[in-house]
């Protein structure tokens, strides 16, 4: 329960990170989504229910923040959760490095799927220029955040198993 508690705070915390704090930086309309690292790591390292239902409401927490199409972010964090699910069954290595390069790849699959729902539902003249361009900035930009953000997210739950030993 404390893990689950720490989970919803930390992803709370970053919703609000992604959603007002990083649009004030001078880095233009590229966002660090942190949500989707937050996504890998419960793919990575918690494989369950309760990390699929996670990645859905974050995504949905996100939609309903500042999406304009409710669902579009819910949609993208459950593929994103899956295909890490799949991919972490044959990983074996949980170092930094593989891990950033997991969440570049998982950004990857989110921009991808984004862009074919925007193709499908939204028609846009010029979208594909900028839309590539937008992906892989989101992607090198979370890929970076990313073993800090899993360090900080390990460190916080072995001090929850510390304490709680029942909770591991």
């Amino acid at each position: 329960m404390k893990l689950f508690l720490m989970f919803f705070l930390a992803g709370i915390f970053l919703v609000v990170l992604q959603t007002t704090l990083f649009h004030l930086l001078p880095i233009g309309p590229v966002v660090p989504d942190l949500i989707l690292v937050l996504c890998v790591y419960l793919g990575l390292y918690h494989p369950s229910v309760g990390g699929v239902l996670g990645s859905f409401f974050l995504g949905y927490s996100i939609d309903i923040v500042s999406s304009p199409i409710l669902g579009f972010n819910a949609f993208a964090m459950s593929l994103v959760y899956l295909a890490v699910y799949l991919c972490a069954r044959s990983i074996w290595l949980h170092h930094p490095m593989v891990s950033s390069v997991v969440v570049m790849l998982a950004a990857l699959v989110k921009g991808a799927a984004m862009v074919v729902i925007w193709a499908i539902f939204l028609s846009v003249d010029g979208f594909w220029s900028g839309a590539a361009r937008y992906v892989l900035w989101e992607a090198t930009l979370a890929a970076l955040l990313a073993p800090v953000l899993f360090a900080l997210l390990r460190r916080g739950q072995k001090i929850i198993e510390r304490l709680d030993p029942a909770t591991a």
